[in-house]
């Protein structure tokens, strides 16, 4: 894999002052990026020095609040330290953003065991195992000028697209295409094709940019679809050669649903994949999109129905229910996601009712995830 950044460059541009920040980041489960900023001359002086933080970003919800229910870490637990090791081969450029630099992290428990929580190494040793082979990741925001609600029409952003294609050069992360419907108000990032942990670091940081940008100039981006209903936003993971649609592997993948949507706007289904790749929310952690969709093209153990999920309910019973995924995921994790997408089903029964369509609750709760 070729590297963005090579520590020796880093530390040249650390000396030079051209970049005085470096992030070293973990994702939580939906994909947001966690950690913190250090200053370049400490980092540059012990690149690999281990961080640590609070295990509960492991766990905690779309807004970052903790609960009882999970098992990896709770009050019962005492939230201990989980242990973040930057990988050197992850180190690349904020290029959207001055002096600043990010590396992404193998996280561990202070003993240094793998954590069964951190989306990143699950992700690797999915890969190692299924032997996957590379993918090509999409994205697409709701990008525009206006405050984010029901009936949401964004008004035209034209910089936006520049300013994040700009970004993504200075960062080196290789894209095909990046376009900008100003009519629609939808902004479509297709990433060129990497092995499946690469493409995630590379489309976990594009996110990002898209997110900061915004906030800088002014522009509304979400993940959210078009709120007064219709298509919700999306992240493609397309493998190379094609998506098998057997029933088997569409069985399989409907019991995964859950790791690809892993929040309640954009039900019912539309298709959950096509002979190109899985269509997964584009809120969701590209870690475990592309975890999913390798686990549903390796061989293995017959799902319980080719037919996808019908609602959010569903999808949780099904995931909860596929003894066979624990195998892949391991049961703390597929316990802990259960709950966590309980916990969101039971908020959005309160907060919004059953109803397909966004509501001030929704954007309140769901605007910025991702």
């Amino acid at each position: 894999m070729e590297v963005a950044l090579t520590l020796e460059e880093l530390r040249d541009e650390v000396a030079r002052g051209s970049i005085d920040t470096v992030r070293v980041c973990f994702t939580d489960h939906y994909g947001m990026l966690r950690g913190r900023r250090l200053v370049g001359e400490v980092y540059a002086e012990d690149p690999e020095a281990p961080q640590g933080y609070c295990d509960g970003a492991l766990v905690w919800d779309v807004h970052c609040d903790i609960f009882e229910e999970t098992d990896y870490s709770n009050f019962r637990t005492g939230y201990p330290d989980l242990i973040a090791h930057p990988d050197l081969g992850s180190l690349r450029r904020c290029g959207w953003s001055q002096r600043s630099a990010m590396v992404l992290s193998r996280v561990t428990d202070p003993h240094g065991v793998a954590s069964p929580l951190d989306p990143r190494g699950l992700l690797a040793r999915v890969v190692e195992k299924a032997a996957a082979g590379e993918l090509a990741l999409s994205l697409s925001l709701r990008v525009g000028r206006g405050e984010l609600g029901p009936g949401w029409a964004p008004e035209p952003a034209p910089e936006f697209a520049p300013l994040w294609a700009e970004g993504l050069e200075a960062s080196a992360i290789p894209f095909e295409s990046l376009d900008y419907d100003e009519h629609d108000g939808r902004a479509v990032l297709s990433l060129c094709a990497m092995d499946p942990v690469a493409a995630s670091d590379a489309l976990v940081a594009a996110r990002s940019a898209a997110r900061e940008i915004g906030l800088v100039e002014g522009i509304t981006v979400t993940t959210m679809g078009r709120l007064g209903g219709g298509d919700d936003e999306r992240m493609g993971v397309e493998p190379v050669g094609g998506f098998p649609e057997d029933p088997r592997t569409l069985s399989r993948l409907g019991d995964l649903a859950l790791l690809c949507r892993p929040l309640p706007l954009g039900w019912p289904l539309a298709a959950l994949a096509d002979e190109a790749g899985v269509v997964a929310q584009a809120c969701a952690n590209p870690y475990l999109a592309c975890a999913a969709t390798a686990i549903a093209a390796a061989p293995g153990n017959d799902g319980s129905d080719p037919a996808p999920p019908a609602t959010y309910t569903e999808a949780i019973d099904r995931f909860a229910d596929a003894s066979w995924a624990v195998d892949w995921l391991g049961e703390m994790f597929v316990h802990d996601t259960v709950e966590l997408a309980r916990r969101e089903a039971t908020m959005r029964r309160e907060g919004a009712g059953e109803r397909a369509q966004a509501t001030d609750w929704d954007v309140a709760r769901y605007g910025e995830v991702g």
